[in-house]
């Protein structure tokens, strides 16, 4: 009974039993953190890049073509870094007063996706602010996939980011679909 009652109230190489159980824990929070922190700063930075990329389009006065819009695809990946699928679509949007609803003066999407149109641009339409009759705005959607370096409960998943800008120096940024 001695021998049972002296372990059992002993105290002796605990804290290695503690550490044992709780380094592993201690690990995988490390590594959650870091996880969520590159998932929020590769977000942040396709942000960014769809906010440039909508400036660029806005000062254009020439048409743009699809091979145009190809390549600012290239540009977005370069800006995000990624190694990883994306896929922009860029859209020009007027308000049609007749109808009180968006409409859409031409869309292109790279990689095979599909344009807007009036219908499924509505449902974009409360990121749309409210514009004056016969004005323009170009509104451009960018999509990657981001996947996380480690498994710690956070999924490979699309970001989406939709930045809206009014055109610089011209009412309207021309395209043509022939090029």
């Amino acid at each position: 009974m001695r021998p049972i009652r002296k372990f059992l109230t002993g105290t002796r190489g605990s804290m290695t039993v503690e550490a044992a159980l709780i380094l592993p824990l201690l690990f995988w929070a490390l590594l959650a953190t870091l996880v969520f922190f590159d998932a929020f700063r590769q977000q942040n930075i396709a942000m960014k890049a769809s906010y440039t990329l909508s400036d660029m389009i806005s000062r254009e006065t020439d048409s743009l073509t699809p091979d145009d819009i190809d390549g600012l695809n290239g540009v977005f990946d370069y800006l995000t870094f990624s190694n990883h699928p994306s896929w922009i679509r860029v859209t020009s949007v007027r308000w049609d007063a007749t109808d009180q609803e968006f409409k859409v003066n031409w869309s292109h999407a790279t990689k095979e996706n599909d344009a807007l149109t009036d219908l499924t641009l509505q449902t974009k339409a409360n990121i749309i602010p409210a514009m004056a009759i016969g004005d323009t705005v170009v509104l451009v959607e960018t999509y990657m996939i981001y996947e996380p370096p480690f498994r710690v409960g956070l999924d490979a998943s699309w970001t989406a980011n939709a930045v809206v800008t009014r055109p610089r120096f011209a009412s309207q940024v021309p395209f043509d679909p022939t090029s």
